[in-house]
């Protein structure tokens, strides 16, 4: 009978200790190595500015159509037609004013001397002059 019973409390005592340790295991959770930190990366150089490429565009086109054989722009250019060194300075000179002059400067002032561009200045050209227009403030 004694046999009996020590078999008994080793069976119950490994029973015991066998659900606290599953139990103990199983209801803590695992704890996730930390993540390795990123490495650094170099910062992505920044797009061009589609505006200074604009304004750089509208400097050639206001080269190319020789606009300061009329125009100055900082004391350099002629001197028949306005001076456009401040010419954006004025709130009222936005987008459509400069389209509108470029156009057909006549339709605003009859007596101006500027001819007309509709046919020659149009389309990225005219948007890159006026985009450089708005910058001569």
């Amino acid at each position: 009978m004694k046999t009996r019973n020590l078999f008994a409390v080793a069976i119950a005592t490994t029973t015991l200790f066998g659900s606290v340790f599953a139990t103990s295991t199983l209801a803590v959770p695992q704890q996730k190595k930390p993540a390795k930190p990123a490495k650094p990366t170099k910062p992505a150089k920044p797009a061009p500015k589609k505006t200074d490429t604009t304004v750089a565009d509208g400097k050639k086109v206001y080269d190319k159509f020789s606009c300061s054989a009329c125009h100055a722009i900082g004391g350099k250019g002629g001197n028949s037609g306005p001076d456009l060194s401040k010419v954006a300075a004025d709130a009222k000179h936005d987008a459509k004013f400069f389209e509108a002059k470029i156009k057909n400067a006549k339709a605003s002032n009859p007596d101006t001397s500027m001819p007309a561009y509709e046919e020659t200045i149009k389309g990225k050209d005219l948007s890159n002059l006026v985009a450089y227009l708005k910058t001569l403030k």
